[in-house]
C-alpha cells in the first residue's frame, strides 16, 4: 500500500508538472500566434499603402513613356525635313557656286572700267549745263 501512495503521489507531480508545462506552451504558442498575427497585418498594411503608389508611379511611367515617343516621333520628322531641306540646298548651292565659277570676272572688272571712262565725261557736262 505504501507502494501504492507513493506511485499515486509521483504520478500527481507529474501530471502537475506536465499540466504547468503545457500552460506555457499554450502561452508560448499563444504569444507566437499573436506576433504572427503582427506581422501579417503589418504587411498588409505596408501593402495597403505601398501598392497604390507603385500603381500610380506606373501610370506615370506609362504617360512619360508616351510622351518620350511622341517627342522621338517628332524629332525623327524634324530629323527628316532638315535631311530634306539639306539635300534639296545643296543642289542649289551648287548650281550658284557653279554658275558663280562661269564668270569671268576679269572681263565684268573691264567692263564696268569702260562703263565709268564712257559715262564720266557725260556725268561732267550735266553738272555744268546743270549747275
Amino acid at each position: 500500500m505504501n507502494t501504492e501512495l507513493r506511485d499515486t503521489a509521483n504520478t500527481e507531480e507529474l501530471l502537475r508538472q506536465l499540466l504547468a508545462y503545457q500552460k506555457k506552451e499554450v502561452r508560448h504558442t499563444r504569444l507566437a500566434a499573436f506576433i504572427n498575427l503582427l506581422l501579417v497585418l503589418g504587411v498588409l498594411a505596408a501593402l495597403f499603402l505601398v501598392v497604390p503608389r507603385v500603381l500610380k508611379l506606373a501610370d506615370g511611367v506609362e504617360a512619360s513613356l508616351g510622351e518620350v515617343n511622341r517627342l522621338a516621333a517628332s524629332a525623327e520628322t524634324l530629323i527628316d525635313n532638315a535631311n530634306t531641306m539639306v539635300s534639296e540646298n545643296t543642289d542649289a548651292v551648287t548650281e550658284t557656286i557653279q554658275k558663280l565659277n562661269e564668270v569671268d570676272f576679269d572681263a565684268l572688272n573691264t567692263a564696268i572700267h569702260n562703263l565709268d571712262d564712257a559715262v564720266r565725261p557725260l556725268a561732267e557736262l550735266a553738272r555744268k549745263l546743270g549747275g
